[in-house]
């Protein structure tokens, strides 16, 4: 029995990042030209675990058929890669579902639909030194903290109480309970990375609970489950909805999430993946990132934090800043595109004004049209 094996949940629908979901599963939406599905199965290739299962659902299919033609024996090596689509009715319950695919004393839990840099070889340490049932993966945070949860931890970063999305009455209460020696942190994110010993599976058996972070983790605590808390300051975002997922491109072309890159050489700040076709007079500032078979006509100029993907072609005088391009996409002259996303298939007329929209996929936009902090919806005539 080897010592590491990981599962990687990737089968949620996306809900929340419409329309950049209407055709497409959520672990395959790009982040600077790459999906989001990839940056997970990297991460845990380079913690050099070798037993990687991916618990798969919504367009499951479609995502098995792209992991399989991408993740390739040759680029695998001696990692072994496996897909198992399932209807699971929550984290736990996929994690019950797939115990017999299992063959390792600890297993990691991550997921396909964020970003992070969190040190994995580290975390897996730490879960080994302490020794107990399970360890969340947290990082501190600013704000939005409601949003997550909170945790009461000793010296020695043991979880004495967890609290999912608590309310203020909670946090209010938990303060007022502590001992001396406990601390609380009410600006820590469970960032829903976990190390598990293969015991867990028999909880999970016994109690037929269906969440980790709502259920299991609760449920650890009463019954007296050694349970950890892995605290450091990472790089990690959930892309869950339109602006936290611009947040992430424009994060990983500034590099904070180092060593996780864009997709692409990088030259001097801007990262390519084939030949730009480039005008005359067109300016290309840093950082930015280029798919394959990208057009740029005279005087475009691409400001910075923009991530424009495969085969996109930009009109004369077109400036696109802080923007994300999908593939597939042709841009008119004079257009100015500020803070949006264009995705898969769309077509833009000319001197056309885009500020902090949303072009869902396969839509055509007219000419001269100002469009401004709106989303236009799948396959729209403009």
């Amino acid at each position: 029995m080897r010592e590491w094996s990981a599962i990687i949940l990737a089968g949620g629908k996306g809900s929340r990042l419409m329309p950049l979901t209407s055709l497409l599963p959520k672990p395959l939406v790009k982040v600077t030209n790459k999906p989001m599905v990839d940056y997970s199965i990297a991460h845990l290739i380079y913690a050099d675990i070798k037993h990687i299962i991916l618990a798969l659902a919504y367009q499951g299919e479609e995502l098995k058929e792209y992991i399989n033609k991408t993740w390739s024996a040759d680029k695998l090596g001696d990692v072994e890669l496996e897909c198992v689509i399932q209807e699971s009715k929550g984290t736990a319950d996929a994690y019950r579902m797939l115990a017999d695919h299992l063959d390792s004393e600890k297993v990691v839990v991550s997921m396909a639909d964020i970003v992070t840099n969190l040190p994995m070889r580290e975390f897996m340490t730490f879960h080994t030194q302490k020794g107990g049932m399970s360890t969340i993966s947290m990082k501190t945070s600013e704000s939005h903290t409601s949003q997550y949860g909170v945790v009461l931890l000793d010296k020695n970063r043991k979880i004495y109480l967890f609290m999912e999305k608590p309310a203020p009455m909670e946090l209010y209460l938990s303060s007022m309970a502590q001992r001396a020696d406990l601390f609380l942190h009410t600006n820590i994110i469970n960032t829903g990375i976990y190390c598990f010993n293969k015991e867990i599976s028999s909880v999970l058996q016994e109690t037929g609970l269906m969440d980790f972070g709502s259920e299991v983790f609760p449920y650890m605590l009463e019954n007296n489950y050694d349970l950890y808390g892995f605290v450091k300051n990472y790089y990690w975002l959930d892309c869950g909805n339109a602006q936290t997922y611009i947040w992430a491109n424009w994060d990983l072309l500034r590099k904070y999430s180092w060593p996780i890159t864009p997709n692409g050489e990088e030259y001097d700040g801007v990262y390519v993946m084939g030949i730009i076709n480039s005008g005359q007079n067109v300016t290309i500032e840093k950082p930015t990132c280029f798919g394959e078979c990208v057009e740029l006509r005279n005087r475009v100029r691409i400001k910075e934090l923009s991530s424009i993907g495969n085969q996109v072609i930009i009109g004369e005088d077109s400036v696109i800043e802080k923007s994300i391009i999908w593939d597939n996409v042709k841009i008119g002259a004079g257009c100015h595109i500020i803070e949006s996303i264009i995705c898969n298939n769309c077509e833009i007329g000319n001197n056309v004004s885009l500020n902090q929209a949303i072009i869902a996929p396969n839509c055509k936009i007219s000419n001269d049209s100002q469009i401004q902090d709106k989303t236009i919806d799948l396959g729209t005539i403009l």
